[in-house]
């Protein structure tokens, strides 16, 4: 088990997003694409643009159940940082760290690959910074504004829960193996590691994971947990039930199917369902003025969500609606 010692509690938690872990994470997801079936038709919607892209830099750490070296991906410094700023970090890591971290992704794995790249850690640094960038410019870019919108969401859902319920009933939710109690949060896991947080822990929503936590425990990184983000309807749209297309017609029950996976900005709900911000409105006015939806605010934004009676009439009883994906 992982034991971060948080000390100052909700103080010391902070929520970032991060673009290269999201590269990072989808190299991983394409060396076992058939383990997560839910991202099988935006692959294959992208497949020309990855057939030619060289990983290899980068898929040579997914060993599954092999620890990932954590200059990869270093945890973000702010909120919302850019993908070259994740690449810098991960460039500006001393020679001698990311030797330390090789050396303990190929523990108990000899051969070239591992002796070439432990022995020269510096070229291995630049070489897979390379194809992260190259994996970035083929499927993630062209794709961030959308994956952008999906992390704010949630990153701004979490912090609204934060401040009604309390950390420890927000962090219960946010994986199976992960609790807090009495100013230390838990991971369930197969290492028994103790990490102090004196500068706080990160907690880093990810849209490529999907049954797991990754934690970072490196005194060189600082503590960092990334969590699986509920961002299912950028891989593939909810189908409404006929019957609720019947009743409120198409782009309602759309709006309704797609709030029944994860809570949704209002722009988010827009470009789901093909309409402009201010008709999305007006559609999600008539939904929260009918007790379907409930809605709160953070300055600007709002952010809404199904109502207990939006989650009876979409089948889902008192939890999250069901609705099925096409």
């Amino acid at each position: 088990m992982i034991r971060y010692q948080l000390g100052a509690g909700a103080a010391g938690v902070r929520w970032a997003m991060s673009p290269i872990h999201e590269v990072v994470s989808l190299a991983r997801l394409l060396t076992e694409p058939q383990r997560h079936r839910v991202y099988e038709p935006w692959l294959r919607r992208r497949r020309h643009r990855l057939k030619d892209v060289d990983l290899s830099a980068l898929t040579v750490f997914m060993s599954d159940g092999a620890y990932r070296p954590d200059f990869l991906d270093p945890p973000p410094p702010h909120p919302e940082p850019t993908f070259e700023e994740g690449v810098e970090a991960l460039l500006a890591t001393p020679t001698d760290q990311v030797h330390a971290e090789l050396v303990d992704a190929f523990r108990g794995r000899s051969g070239e690959a591992a002796e070439r790249l432990t022995g020269s850690p510096e070229r291995t640094k630049v070489e897979a910074a390379g194809a992260i960038m190259r994996l970035s410019r083929a499927a993630v870019e062209p794709e961030w504004p959308s994956m952008r919108q999906a992390l704010r969401a949630e990153l701004l859902d979490r912090a609204l829960q934060t401040s009604r319920e309390g950390l420890r009933s927000v962090v219960g939710r946010l994986h199976p193996s992960v609790e807090y109690r009495e100013s230390t949060l838990t991971v369930d896991t197969c290492v028994d590691v103790d990490s102090a947080c004196p500068d706080g822990l990160v907690l880093i929503p990810s849209l490529f994971i999907t049954d797991r936590v990754q934690c970072s425990t490196s005194d060189h990184w600082g503590p960092a947990i990334c969590y699986p983000a509920p961002g299912r309807y950028l891989w593939s749209r909810p189908v409404p039930p006929a019957s609720l297309e019947q009743l409120l017609g198409r782009t309602r029950s759309k709006i309704l199917a797609a709030i029944a996976v994860t809570p949704l900005q209002t722009s988010v709900v827009a470009a789901l369902v093909d309409v402009t911000a201010p008709t999305a409105s007006e559609h999600l006015a008539v939904l929260r003025n009918a007790g379907l939806i409930d809605t709160s605010r953070s300055g600007r934004t709002a952010i809404h969500e199904l109502s207990a009676s939006g989650r009876v009439l979409l089948g889902g009883g008192p939890g999250r609606g069901t609705v099925k994906a096409d």
